[in-house]
Order: C-alpha cells, then structure tokens, then sequence
C-alpha cells in the first residue's frame, strides 16, 4: 500500500489552499521549531557505527559486490485492504448489473412474454449503470485503488556501493524514480549519527527502519522520505539492520551475513507472511486471557486479507530499473546523474518551488550554525 508515499508527494506538490490548511495544521500543533534538532540533518550518518551485530533483516531482492537491492514502502504490512475493498466494489455493483443484464436478455429470448417494455427498460437501466460505475471506477477510483493494483507490484531502494548513490523505485504518481547520494542519508534510529539513547523499542506495533534526505542537503525543494524492509519491534533490531546496510556501502560485503534473496515473483504466502507482521504485534500486545480469541477472529481476516495481498500482486508489475542504473558501478559505464528539479515537468516544478520555503528555516539555521552564528542549541525545523 503506497499511501503514505503519495500523501507526502501530494503535500510536496500542494496548490496554494493544501499550503494554507498545512500551515494551520502546524500553528495548532505549535511552533515547527520544536521538533527535530539542526544536528539531525548536519551530520555524518555513514561513518559512525551504531551496533556490533549487523543483521540482513530484509527482504533483499539483491545483494552482490557492485549493490545490494531491499524492499522499500511504510504500509506493506497492511496491503490488500484496498485491493479486497475494489474487488468487492467491483463484484458487488457490477456483478450484480452483469447478471441483471443477461438475465433480463435471456427472459428476452428464451421467454417473450406479452409485455416486452419492462425488459426493454432493465436492459437499457443495466446498460446506464455499467457505464456509470465504468466510469466512476476510471475517472476518480482508479485514484485509490492505484495506490495497491496496476502499479508497481514493490518498491525497492537500491544501495550502489561503487556509485556510491541510492536509488529509489517509487510509483509517478508518488514522485518517480529518484538517485540521492549515499554521504546524504539521515537513519531515523540515529540521532546526529549516533545510536539514539534511553529507547527500548519503537512502540508496541513496530516500524520499518527509516530513512531521509534532507533539503539542506540535498538541494531538491522538498524531503525524501522511505521506509525500507520488515516492521521491526526493537531499536537494536534497525540499528543491526542500519549497521548492515552502512558497513556494505563502507567497507564492503566481506565480513557480512549473506542476506537471502527474497523472489520477484506474486507467490501465494507472500500476503500471509506480510499480514503475519501486524498480527504478531497485536498478539505481543493482548492480554494473555485474550489471545486464543484473538487468533480466532484473525485467522479469516488474515486468509482474506492474504488472499487480497496476493491479488494485488498479481494485478501488479515489477518493472526494470533504467538502462544507467542497471549498469552504475561497470567498467567504462556512466555514473547515474543525481534527481534535479529540472527532472520534472514545468508544472510540477512550479509546485515544488511554491512549497520550498517550508525548508527555509531549517537552511537558514543549519547555515548559522555551519559559520559558528550564535544559534539556539534546540533549535529545530
């Protein structure tokens, strides 16, 4: 599920009344300055090491001495609620006006009866709404259920260990295919790029590792944020999986665990393992006394739901990444060029410069602070 992708593509590309309502939403909150502090998109986060355990938790679709590939997306545990909701749509009202359809054909045919005008009449209503719902299911569903069904069947984060570049996979509707440098990443577990301290876990349902690219750094009008593998229940757990991933683009796959493969292919317990996920958080976090009824009343959500996710990626595509980053990293091949706003049409360049100044703060304290300014020591976005 790419929804929390596309809010922040659509909040990057908000017209002047999504602006509006976003800035009332933070003055309500407070001031933005209260959140995250300047070091957390000044500093280093390749060079310094978080765990002594690096762990290839996953999924990896690749992993060899030029780069190694992960699935990315912050809801992947969640996929197939919308595809089961439009195929039930789609069953339910055109199902239902397919049968009445050829139903009211076949008394038409096989059954004349006297009076043929209330048949004439279902056959033409039938017909209407078909259309309609047609209609209806292309012009504005198709904006929903895009967000699970003919699209990509997953993200992936590619890490270009020679390039020294990542590469995300991302739907267009969700901003496109972007390549950031590797020296710019920010890892939410890290804070300045050192293990945040005092946190056990990372809440009871769990959270992918995370990961950022600030503006400051950047130089895009807007922030990259992805979510990469598994929900994990423990910040050691992302931190050994951060570890991983920095070590190989550091030093290199030798001394690592070989992650194992995860297939490109829409296989049948792919649903089950992914909703296995936000179950076995719930399980942790139900009272003993309610558990067997909690396994009771999830086991048929689950196979649904299971069912629904591999739907979802049958009726998705796995495309190929671009000729140039297939080949970053070979001999005599060109190195990828970093995403530019100049990538994007003119119009959505407009946008992405109309919401720029949400960023100008933090440029400006992170500036003072480059050039020793006095500068609130809390100060943040």
């Amino acid at each position: 599920m790419y929804f929390f992708e596309w809010m922040m593509w659509n909040d990057a590309t908000a017209g002047e009344s999504r602006r509006k309502e976003l800035s009332e939403f933070d003055k309500r909150l407070g001031n933005r300055s209260e959140r995250i502090p300047v070091k957390v998109f000044t500093k280093d986060y390749t060079q310094p090491s978080v765990s002594d355990s690096p762990q290839p938790i996953g999924p990896y679709y690749a992993y060899n001495e030029r780069f190694m590939e992960i699935r990315s997306g912050f809801m992947e545990n969640y996929r197939g609620v919308i595809t089961a909701f439009t195929l039930l749509t789609l069953i339910c009202f055109v199902g239902l006006f397919i049968y009445q359809l050829f139903h009211s054909i076949d008394q038409l045919i096989n059954n004349p009866p006297q009076k043929v005008g209330g048949i004439y009449y279902r056959i033409v209503f039938s017909i209407i709404m078909l259309l309609g719902i047609c209609y209806l299911c292309v012009r504005y569903g198709r904006y929903i259920s895009r967000l699970e069904v003919f699209t990509l069947r997953h993200m992936r984060v590619r890490f270009n260990r020679i390039t020294r570049q990542v590469h995300i996979q991302q739907p267009s509707y969700c901003g496109g295919n972007l390549t950031l440098r590797w020296e710019d990443i920010i890892c939410d577990v890290a804070d300045g790029g050192k293990p945040v301290a005092g946190e056990e876990d990372v809440g009871g349902m769990g959270f992918p590792n995370v990961l950022a690219w600030h503006p400051y750094r950047t130089g895009l009008p807007f922030g990259v944020v992805v979510a990469i593998g598994k929900k994990l229940m423990s910040q050691q757990a992302q931190l050994d999986e951060w570890e991983f991933i920095r070590r190989y683009m550091e030093e290199g796959p030798e001394n690592l665990p070989v992650p194992r493969k995860a297939s490109h292919l829409p296989l049948p317990w792919h649903g089950l393992v992914a909703h296995l996920e936000t179950v076995g958080s719930l399980y942790r976090m139900t009272p003993g006394v309610m558990k067997p009824f909690l396994i009771m009343f999830l086991l048929p959500v689950m196979a649904f739901l299971g069912v629904a996710y591999w739907a979802s990626e049958l009726l998705c595509w796995q495309p190929r990444w671009p000729k140039v980053i297939r080949q970053a990293g070979l001999p005599g091949m060109p190195v990828p060029p970093l995403t530019k706003l100049s990538d994007y049409p003119p119009d959505i360049q407009q946008k992405l410069r109309d919401n720029e100044s949400y960023w100008d703060r933090d440029k400006e304290l992170a500036e003072a602070e480059r050039l020793n300014k006095p500068v609130d020591s809390d100060a943040v976005i």
